[in-house]
């Protein structure tokens, strides 16, 4: 469950009780991984091994590169990437990490999510895995991710950046529920007594629309514990609590960033009430893109994932660099 999903009050959906009397097995299954992606990578940076979920690393064309929001992880974005190579499986790639203290990512220092360091951390994975890129790249970035890769592109660190999106994450919502977000985690389920109840909760309390999203996501977000009695419990895999001394920091100043970014700027909300001030005359002066998605949450991506992939491919359609051949001279035609 992300940070700031209880900002966006508009769909209203109260929590339901944290465990009911039965859960449908075969309703909440989990899904696998490689019926989204077609292979996972680890690569060590730093002091971290960082999983990582791709899809058409031989291919020549752009590279998507999807960063996940707080206590998510890569796998958010599966039915997103599994939509855009179904639509060219011999052109685009598509990467998704894990970051630091999230998902199959581990390694030491997994406390420290402050903004530089995550920054670092992507640039690190992004470099590994293409070094010396001469291909498009589109970044990414759902909640805390946009904030990533918002700075990632500002800094000019990666080579052909030619699009940077953000999803659902506005400075101005961020900043002003920092104060309620601890309410907010202190309401949801401490524990849950199976992967079937966890993925459950998730679809039953609007935090996810999508049952089949919800199977294939909900998983990586929680780990099994050994409870006194020798049971099993299934707790969260990245504790949000211990976070919030770098809450401010992942937003602070997100939307100046975003629309300095010397690239071509894409913002996917569920809704213009989302958009503050500086957003707003940004968008007024055509400095960036808006995408509407009115009937998805904040986990925009898993509740409508086709139309994000189509709006992804588009956006960089628009966007992509020019390939104007060189005319030859009269005398060298055939």
């Amino acid at each position: 469950m992300d940070l700031r999903q209880h900002i966006f009050k508009a769909r209203n959906i109260p929590l339901p009780p944290l465990e009911s009397a039965a859960d449908d097995a075969e309703q909440f299954t989990p899904l696998e991984w490689s019926s989204y992606f077609e292979s996972r990578q680890e690569l060590v940076v730093g002091d971290t091994t960082f999983n990582v979920y791709c899809s058409g690393l031989s291919n020549t064309g752009p590279i998507f590169v999807l960063h996940h929001g707080a206590g998510h992880s890569g796998l958010t974005f599966g039915l997103v990437a599994r939509h855009i190579l179904s639509n060219n499986t011999s052109g685009f790639t598509v990467v998704a990490p894990d970051a630091r203290d999230h998902g199959n990512t581990a390694g030491a220092n997994q406390e420290d999510l402050s903004l530089e360091r995550l920054v670092d951390d992507f640039v690190g994975v992004i470099q590994s895995m293409f070094p010396n890129n001469t291909r498009d790249m589109v970044l990414v970035g759902h909640s805390m991710g946009g904030a990533v890769v918002a700075h990632a592109a500002a800094s000019k660190r990666l080579g052909n950046v030619t699009g940077l999106i953000l999803i659902d994450i506005v400075e101005g919502s961020a900043m002003d529920s920092l104060s309620s977000i601890p309410t907010f985690i202190h309401a949801r389920p401490k524990s849950f007594t199976s992967v079937e109840s966890a993925i459950k909760w998730h679809i039953e309390s609007g935090a996810i629309q999508s049952t089949e999203s919800a199977r294939l996501s909900v998983p990586t977000l929680i780990v099994p514990t050994t409870r006194e009695d020798g049971s099993i419990a299934w707790t969260w895999r990245t504790q949000l609590l211990p976070t919030e001394k770098y809450w401010h920091g992942w937003y602070s100043g997100l939307s100046k960033t975003f629309i300095s970014a010397p690239t071509a700027k894409l913002l996917v909300l569920a809704g213009t009430d989302r958009l503050d001030k500086e957003l707003l005359i940004a968008q007024m002066q055509g400095r960036f893109q808006l995408e509407l998605l009115p009937a998805a949450g904040h986990t925009i991506q898993e509740d409508l994932p086709n139309r994000v992939g189509d709006a992804l491919v588009s956006f960089w359609r628009r966007n992509q660099r020019a390939n104007i051949p060189v005319r030859r001279p009269d005398s060298q035609l055939p």
